[in-house]
């Protein structure tokens, strides 16, 4: 095929390359990944159940707790004026961008993994080795 311009092997088109726009692209995909969403769940779902009924406290919802109060404690320092209920719109942020956090690992991971596997990747051809026209 002389006439044909170098460009992505056929089908790579869509899949995440580990160079400056793979990164790109890793990020993008990451703010709704699955690990993202289920990161942010954990944060904050176990954490706001307790805080609306006490007795649904329980020990999962630790890491959104200490989230919550180092929050907090930096709101409080900047503002002492506010209640606590204002300190959720911090939270909530703080929460996802931790997930965010989480999920670009996961995606990166992800297309590392899938770029990589065996090798093979790099080196795919139309036909099956060993079985060549020449």
């Amino acid at each position: 095929m002389s006439g044909d311009s170098p460009g992505p092997e056929s089908g790579r088109g869509s899949e995440p390359s580990i160079g400056h726009a793979g990164g790109l692209e890793i990020g993008r995909r990451a703010l709704t990944s699955p690990a993202t969403v289920a990161t942010a769940i954990v944060l904050i779902v176990p954490f706001a159940l307790g805080w609306l009924r006490t007795e649904l406290f329980s020990p999962l919802a630790l890491p959104g707790y200490v989230i919550y109060s180092i929050g907090t404690a930096i709101g409080n320092a900047i503002a002492p004026r506010f209640e606590f209920w204002v300190y959720w719109v911090p939270f909530v942020g703080g929460c996802y961008g931790i997930a965010v956090g989480v999920g670009t690992v996961y995606e990166w991971v992800r297309a590392r993994r899938d770029a990589g596997d065996d090798g093979t990747e790099a080196n795919r051809s139309h036909s099956p080795p060993g079985n060549s026209d020449d």
